[in-house]
């Protein structure tokens, strides 16, 4: 079988075109996309070179892989090198770009913080209903269940730079609804919130504190990836392409 059309090849070009996608961004876009044409190029000329000599597909594969592996320092390096190139050049840009991958992490974190409790949430539910405790098909548990599927698609747009305003937007119903609906279904499966609810002083306040603190994160995750702020950072003219990059 050729190498070109081998399984085992094409596995291992995924996987360092998977790594080369990920050192290369949050570089300027035209240095980057040569980058990635040439690592591709390089894998497509490995693949040719296999065929020639006759090497197994298998082999190719271990060969490109410790090539990559090999390569990892260099390719740090060349990241570091054009990252520090874009800062000298354009230092506000760069510190912006900084605080907006900041922004994405804790935002997609407490999106996740906060599906997860509706999946625990709702598992708890599940459980009881097994168990005979409650009744299937509570209003409750039904809201519970679209808050969370709304909430999993909120991190799937948060998860795009391109649709990441509209995630925040997304997420501000379950952070509002999982958090207010969650505590009160588990009050009546869960010994420990119902006796937090009755015995801790200021519970009331402390868990509107908490929604209307989730609430403010995502409104300002919101405003933070406004549209019009995107559209602007796109009009900002390319950068001048590095002298003497080389692969």
């Amino acid at each position: 079988m050729s190498v070109l059309k081998s399984m085992p090849y094409h596995h291992a070009v995924r996987r360092v075109s998977g790594w080369c996608a990920w050192y290369t961004s949050g570089i300027d876009a035209q240095v980057a996309g040569r980058r990635r044409d040439e690592i591709a190029s390089d894998l497509y000329e490995h693949g040719v070179w296999a065929d020639d000599a006759g090497e197994s597909p298998r082999a190719t594969a271990r060969e490109i892989l410790g090539r990559a592996i090999r390569g990892v320092p260099a390719d740090l390096g060349w990241r570091h090198a054009q990252r520090r190139q874009l800062a000298l050049a354009d230092p506000f840009g760069f510190r912006m770009r900084q605080a907006n991958g900041v922004v994405a992490t804790l935002v997609i974190l407490l999106a996740a913080v906060v599906t997860g409790f509706g999946l625990y949430v709702l598992t708890r539910v599940a459980s009881s209903v097994v168990a005979g405790e409650i009744r299937a098909g509570s209003a409750t548990a039904l809201t519970l269940i679209a808050l969370t599927a709304l909430a999993l698609g909120g991190i799937a747009l948060l998860a795009s730079p391109r649709t990441r305003f509209g995630g925040a937007l997304v997420m501000i119903a379950p952070g509002i609804g999982l958090v207010h609906l969650g505590l009160y279904q588990l009050y009546s499966l869960s010994a420990t919130v119902g006796t937090l609810m009755f015995g801790m002083p200021g519970w009331s306040l402390a868990s509107r504190g908490l929604i209307a603190g989730i609430t403010v994160c995502f409104v300002a995750a919101a405003i933070w990836w406004w549209p019009e702020k995107r559209v602007h950072a796109s009009r900002t003219p390319a950068l001048p392409q590095p002298i003497g990059d080389s692969a």
